[in-house]
């Protein structure tokens, strides 16, 4: 597959010659990458990681020892990207099925929900989902501990080895930024 380049390892600190290897590779497995990252991923999906991919091999390149043959070495770094973006992915999708609960259970409590109650709730349920992908992961696995799993913030400081002073802290702005994201105009 592609011909196989000579790499001067000496120069590789040197972002432009790395840049230029990484084309090379590109321009060698970009499409086999892509092909393994698609059908793990799905079409949009296996596009996004495998950009990552060579993003990623761009920054590692330095610390590549050559026991490997590059292409092994891709695609593990493929394989890695894969998995990490099923995990978020398989994350978010758990959040926002947890919203939309939440916000059912909710908008529940005055009766059946009538036609428009419902349009507005799928909407709000949507909508907040798409505002905590927009959070850093630590205000969201935060968030999740606190509203959705409804641990004590002493059992979330001991989770996450901080301070019940610093959870309360760092609760607050992460409530702060996910209003944020909500009230902003959509």
């Amino acid at each position: 597959m592609g011909h196989c380049m000579e790499i001067a390892w000496q120069q590789i600190q040197d972002a432009t010659y790395r840049w230029e290897v990484v084309s090379g590779l590109m321009q060698d497995y970009a499409a086999a990458i892509l092909q393994y990252c698609t059908t793990r991923l799905g079409e949009g999906m296996g596009e996004e990681v495998t950009q990552e991919v060579f993003v990623a091999a761009w920054q590692q390149l330095p610390t590549y020892r050559p026991e490997a043959p590059l292409q092994m070495w891709l695609f593990a770094i493929a394989r890695r990207k894969c998995q990490q973006a099923y995990r978020n992915r398989a994350r978010r999708q758990a959040i926002a099925r947890l919203c939309v609960e939440e916000i059912r259970a909710r908008t529940h409590s005055e009766g059946p929900p009538s036609p428009e109650g419902m349009v507005t709730q799928a909407s709000q349920a949507a909508r907040l989902a798409a505002c905590l992908t927009q959070l850093r992961e630590t205000d969201r696995i935060l968030l999740t501990m606190w509203y959705w799993k409804e641990l004590p913030i002493s059992d979330i400081a001991d989770i996450l080895g901080k301070s019940v002073a610093a959870i309360r802290k760092q609760l607050l702005r992460a409530q702060q930024r996910l209003k944020e994201f909500i009230d902003a105009p959509s």
